[in-house]
């Protein structure tokens, strides 16, 4: 494929990565901690080493000091989403839609938790001296390949503006303006928010280990939960009892978690390039550290890394059985199809290596909208459904977690997002292989939609495709 000479395919064992996954590859990491073996008691137990989890018990500790808190992840801390994800800490939640009220319009008060989301974030991150490559610069999301997509991002601008967000929440940059700040092949376009920072994720999951760790929190690393009752969770080598319990697996709830099949794992990824020289971004932009989407409907996701390279995300694909991605690193196949993303926006980078290629699976409900759930009867919480929108969205509703597990009086357990029943009322998938089959028709309904936008514009069948799409975008 011409400007993919030296991809990761054609890459020789010297010329590889130590990790598959540019966010681990190099990166200092801590002894685990070792694996419970016998049986303890705890006032808080949470299941799941990533952001909400650590979010979750750190809110606990700032709020109870003295609270014993014990953590126990199945793997080692950031194995799941937490350390594999594009890197985006948002101001915003899939879904808004469903919170909104009965004029359409999202309450103000939660408004002004989205709006102060990503600034609340970066002054705990710097507060706790947590070095993760934090930039709040904002987010370009671009009409960049076709007229559908511009219609697609004034649609996007309009939908925030009737859920009552103002211009300086969300406004329209002209093709000019979107090219002053990102170079993109065919500029049509975008929808700027600054209520978007970067981050690097493994940074950020292992140094909130650090701070959690420090405040006091018990860490059990390799320590799987076979079996989560109220006030009691069995594991493989030992057992803990405790008052309340918090469930923080996301896409990588497995049988014998309650949210099995009520979370289902939907895969995501990313492609890196070599560090680009000064000249090579001045072609490209990013010059303050946007991210970067445009409008495609299988979601694409931009960074510009601390380390001057471009990092390309894109979803998405779905094990057979609905199993969660285990493995780090994602194949050939997979990040040609990256690379061919990167080109499409960037000619730019034709000739550039790409140096890493990884993925993961993110969380997805059946209502296609995150949830935090507290059930004050088997003082059980939960919090997830994501959609990879979880960097931010888990700090805001770790601390409604703590809030609600601590009996607090506060604004963010009256969020639209909360709800107070049990966790067996939060609505299962279809059974398998239902799934499967509905997003694989979906993939394929999408990928034909932009073969007839690129090949024959906007011809009546494109638009045909295009009404299809509409139906089943996000169902």
């Amino acid at each position: 494929m011409p400007g993919l000479d030296t991809s990761i395919d054609t890459l020789t064992e010297t010329q590889r990565a130590a990790s598959p996954s540019l966010w681990w590859d190099g990166l200092l990491r801590p002894d685990p901690e070792p694996p419970l073996e016998t049986t303890i008691t705890a006032d808080y137990a949470i299941v799941g080493g990533g952001y909400t989890g650590l979010w979750t018990a750190y809110f606990l500790k700032r709020k109870q000091p003295n609270a014993d808190v014990v953590l126990i992840e199945a793997q080692y801390i950031g194995y799941g989403a937490s350390g594999r994800n594009g890197g985006w800490l948002m101001g915003t939640l899939e879904g808004l839609a469903a919170f909104a009220d009965n004029k359409g319009t999202l309450p103000a008060t939660a408004r002004v938790q989205l709006n102060t989301l990503v600034s609340r974030a970066g002054q705990v991150l710097a507060t706790e001296g947590i070095n993760c490559d934090f930039h709040h610069g904002g987010c370009v999301m671009a009409a960049a390949r076709n007229a559908s997509q511009i219609a697609r991002a004034h649609e996007t601008l309009a939908h925030f503006q009737r859920l009552g967000f103002s211009e300086d929440d969300y406004r329209w940059l002209t093709p000019k303006a979107l090219t002053a700040r990102v170079q993109v092949a065919n500029p049509g376009g975008a929808v700027f928010t600054p209520h978007v920072g970067r981050v690097q994720p493994a940074k950020l999951v292992t140094g909130l280990a650090r701070v959690v760790k420090a405040l006091g929190v018990r860490v059990f690393e390799h320590t799987r939960a076979n079996n989560i009752s109220p006030g009691h969770i069995d594991c493989d080598r030992g057992s803990v009892s405790a008052n309340q319990i918090v469930i923080a697996t996301e896409g990588y709830s497995e049988v014998g978690n309650p949210l099995h099949r009520r979370i289902i794992p939907v895969q995501t990824g990313m492609v890196v390039t070599e560090p680009l020289n000064d000249e090579q971004w001045s072609d490209i932009g990013f010059h303050d550290n946007e991210t970067f989407a445009d409008f495609t409907r299988a979601a694409t996701y931009l960074q510009r890394t601390a380390d001057q390279r471009l990092v390309i995300g894109a979803r998405g694909n779905y094990l057979p059985g609905g199993r969660p991605q285990h493995a780090l690193a994602d194949t050939t196949l997979i990040a040609q199809y990256r690379q061919r993303i990167a080109l499409d926006l960037f000619p730019q980078l034709r000739g550039v290596r790409f140096t890493h290629n990884w993925g993961g699976s993110v969380g997805v409900p059946r209502s296609w909208h995150p949830h935090v759930i507290y059930d004050p009867f088997s003082r059980i919480g939960t919090a997830g459904g994501y959609i990879g929108e979880g960097v931010g969205a888990s700090f805001l509703f770790g601390e409604t977690l703590a809030a609600l597990l601590t009996g607090e009086s506060s604004e963010l357990s009256k969020m639209p997002w909360v709800q107070q029943r049990a966790l067996a009322e939060l609505r299962r998938w279809e059974p398998e292989p239902f799934p499967q089959l509905g997003l694989k028709a979906t993939m394929l309904a999408f990928d034909a939609e932009e073969w007839l936008l690129n090949r024959y514009g906007e011809s009546l069948p494109a638009r045909a495709m295009g009404w299809l799409c509409d139906q089943l975008d996000p169902h």
